[in-house]
């Protein structure tokens, strides 16, 4: 037997800095805010960077200076590529991208100004305010439906054959979401799975917002088959409408699920339509809002995604079944995004699809 030999190794630890990025949406001083709104940017340092926050200034008779916590924000993988393709070597910066779906009738009042703050914290304990935004928000003059998801939760998770995905939908006086749930569909990875079971009463719920046609019974349901999803993450959402025709997205999330045996990348589609957030404006590119929904046809077997040069699966929250692609990108998702689909017999469609800042029509 040999002398052991010595190795010497030498560890070096980088020095903690501050977090940096970017507080990219709502676009600042945006007015006519109401409903749900995405709330988004990017985070990195040269360690990680472990939350993000989102605060308001207080308003009215609060008191003054101490900011008001609202809720953290979700890192997205994927989500932004420009700022991988800025910051290859920094670590975590494939998963730079954050988002957070902001309910604007849970502010008090449900109207009026609000300075918003996005705060960084990394894992050595240092925080950094990636900036401000001003939205004004007028919910007094929404005519759109308004709600949220509660389960699964932001982040949560999901599984099994029958996960049950409550939420809830209220819209404004006069109108009227049909109480047997036809005008609610459930959205998952872009693809309309269904209509939850609806009218069901909260006291919480009814006690916020009393006096709306719906306010006795502004709970939903619906039971999920997890097991036809792929493990992983996924975005869902509810597409809501009333009688008189308004309609919105509401409660979009990221929630992951977890099933022995991988699950299924194929969902049959109990509903099929058009999108009609998609806007072409040249072959292969197509520009869309933030949380906007997007299906296109494409004969498609399967595709991925080109990041500085290098195939990536497919966005998180979008799917490809029987040869349409279907994508909800949830909040953190904006900028530019080069997908690439292969047919069967071998030839490529390349699609370029952009996300927008959110817009709001001016209400009054």
């Amino acid at each position: 037997m040999g002398t052991p030999k010595q190795i010497q190794v030498n560890v070096s630890s980088p020095l903690a800095g501050n977090p940096f990025g970017s507080f990219d949406t709502p676009v600042d001083n945006t007015t006519g805010v109401a409903g749900a709104i995405p709330v988004t940017g990017w985070a990195l340092d040269n360690v990680e960077v472990t939350k993000v926050d989102i605060w308001r200034e207080p308003v009215g008779s609060e008191p003054a200076g101490a900011l008001i916590n609202i809720g953290d924000a979700i890192f997205v993988e994927g989500a932004r590529p420009d700022v991988e393709g800025l910051y290859p070597n920094l670590p975590f910066s494939y998963r730079a991208g954050w988002g957070y779906q902001l309910l604007t009738n849970f502010l008090p009042q449900s109207n009026g100004t609000f300075k918003l703050h996005a705060i960084a914290h990394n894992k050595a304990g240092a925080s950094a305010d990636l900036g401000t935004k001003t939205i004004v928000v007028d919910n007094a003059h929404a005519s759109k439906p308004f709600g949220t998801i509660d389960t699964p939760g932001q982040g949560g998770t999901a599984s099994g054959n029958a996960f049950i995905n409550f939420g809830w939908a209220l819209t404004q006086n006069p109108n009227k979401i049909p109480i047997d749930g036809s005008t609610i569909t459930v959205v998952i990875d872009g693809q309309l799975v269904g209509h939850p079971t609806y009218n069901q009463f909260r006291s919480d719920i009814a006690s916020l917002f009393p006096g709306l046609m719906n306010s006795g019974g502004a709970v939903g349901f619906f039971y999920i088959d997890t097991t036809m999803l792929t493990s992983g993450v996924h975005t869902i959402s509810w597409n809501v409408f009333d009688n008189a025709g308004h309609g919105d997205g509401i409660g979009s999330r990221y929630f992951n699920v977890f099933n022995n045996g991988g699950g299924s990348t194929e969902r049959p589609l109990q509903i099929r339509n058009r999108a009609a957030t998609v806007r072409e404006r040249s072959p292969g590119t197509i520009e869309i809002e933030e949380v906007g929904l997007l299906e296109i046809p494409l004969d498609a077997t399967s595709g991925y995604q080109l990041v500085n040069g290098e195939r990536r699966p497919l966005p998180i929250g979008s799917s490809l079944n029987r040869g349409v692609f279907y994508w909800q990108p949830g909040p953190g998702f904006l900028g530019q995004y080069h997908l690439v689909f292969e047919r069967e017999d071998g030839t490529e469609t390349h699609l370029r699809v952009t996300i927008r800042a959110k817009t709001y029509p001016r209400l009054n």
